[in-house]
């Protein structure tokens, strides 16, 4: 998903990772999924099975870390500020774990083409010292979205082909 707004003299550029679930689904999912397995885990245990108890205990366990895992996946973002002078890269979950700022004046778009027709082409902003992939997490089409709105920012953008030369 991608948010963009104008404040005074900036554009604020905000990419998000599309979510299929919330956080009170995916617990929801998680809490039918570990019950049901321990319940099955316990029918045997008392059918006299009892070694099937611990190895339900550990599937509940990996599918309750792994879909934690990848719901938090879920809410990491990008915030692009592209004010007159600079231009400021934000990553991180709930607050900016990294930041980068890059001179307006010799910053400007990569994009290149995908090798493949279903991958998604790749975003970079790139000036003298930094090169910054954007939307890694974005699809095709949230990725032309944001190529969109940093466009209007009035960043340069250079094209590449597949195999790296730069298309006119």
């Amino acid at each position: 998903m991608v948010i963009s707004h104008t404040d005074a003299d900036a554009t604020v550029v905000t990419l998000l990772p599309n979510r299929s679930a919330t956080w009170v689904q995916t617990r929801l999912f998680v809490l039918v999924v570990c019950a049901t397995t321990l319940v099955i885990g316990l029918f045997w245990t008392f059918m006299g099975a009892w070694m099937v108890l611990p190895f339900s205990g550990l599937e509940a366990a990996l599918v309750a870390f792994f879909m934690y895992r990848v719901c938090q996946g879920t809410y990491q973002r990008q915030v692009i500020t592209c004010a007159p002078e600079q231009i400021v890269v934000q990553f991180g979950t709930h607050f900016p774990k990294r930041s980068w700022t890059l001179a307006r004046s010799s910053a400007h778009l990569s994009l290149t083409d995908a090798p493949h027709p279903l991958t998604p082409r790749t975003l970079r902003l790139v000036d003298a010292a930094h090169d910054i992939e954007l939307g890694r997490f974005l699809n095709q089409e949230d990725k032309e979205d944001a190529l969109r709105a940093l466009k209007q920012t009035g960043l340069y953008v250079r094209h590449f082909n597949a195999d790296g030369r730069q298309q006119l």
